[in-house]
């Protein structure tokens, strides 16, 4: 999947901004059909380098409202269907409706199940629009942020003849220490929401909450 997504993108690179708008849209496209966000991301800043960065944090946020919104409007019954064998799932989508954009934010960092589904799923729970938006934004940021840096790392090494050495493994050891630093918030992230959807007991879909934008 990456060398074909590679494939595809790193021509982008010689269109200037209409390149980097069609990565916006490349990243809303992945948002909507299961495309792994570190893979994108660390594509987009091959391609792109840094600038990549706040293309990829709108594309991916604006798919994820879309995926949210088609979820809401025309594939809850299909959502709740889908979910109705899988408990886990359930207790996911119960304490999203208790804790809000926190649950939403804590499955962005380190989510047990892929973003587009995580996106679907939330779109058939009780939270409002805008605090999902801002919750998805706020927590995908760190995971896009490293993967993008790593790929424009690379495009940096590959594509100037300028850059020393020195410069970077200064580079690399800065994205180093922020990926751990993201590893270590992810651990602690993915502990917390164990032990928040472990706490609330997952209760039967057929009479789902109400739902608001």
């Amino acid at each position: 999947m990456f060398e074909a997504l590679y494939q595809s993108i790193q021509s982008w690179g010689d269109f200037g901004l209409a390149g980097l708008l069609l990565l916006g849209v490349a990243f809303v496209v992945a948002s909507l059909t299961f495309v792994p966000r570190p893979a994108i991301s660390l594509v987009g800043g091959l391609a792109f380098g840094f600038a990549a960065v706040p293309v990829a944090f709108v594309g991916y946020t604006v798919g994820a409202i879309a995926a949210f919104l088609i979820a809401r409007r025309l594939l809850r019954a299909r959502v709740v269907a889908l979910i109705a064998d899988r408990p886990k799932l359930r207790a996911i989508m119960q304490a999203i409706d208790a804790e809000g954009w926190r649950l939403v934010g804590l499955i962005r960092i380190a989510s047990p199940i892929p973003g587009s589904a995580t996106s679907y799923l939330t779109g058939v729970t009780g939270i409002g629009l805008w605090p999902y938006a801002a919750a998805t934004f706020v927590g995908s940021a760190p995971q896009i942020l490293t993967f993008v840096s790593i790929g424009a790392l690379g495009q940096i090494a590959l594509d100037d003849p300028f850059v020393s050495r020195a410069q970077v493994a200064f580079m690399a050891a800065g994205i180093a220490l922020f990926a751990a630093v993201v590893w270590l918030v992810a651990r602690r992230a993915r502990a917390m929401l164990a032990s928040v959807t472990e706490a609330v007991p997952p209760l039967p879909v057929a009479k789902p909450s109400p739902v608001r934008l």
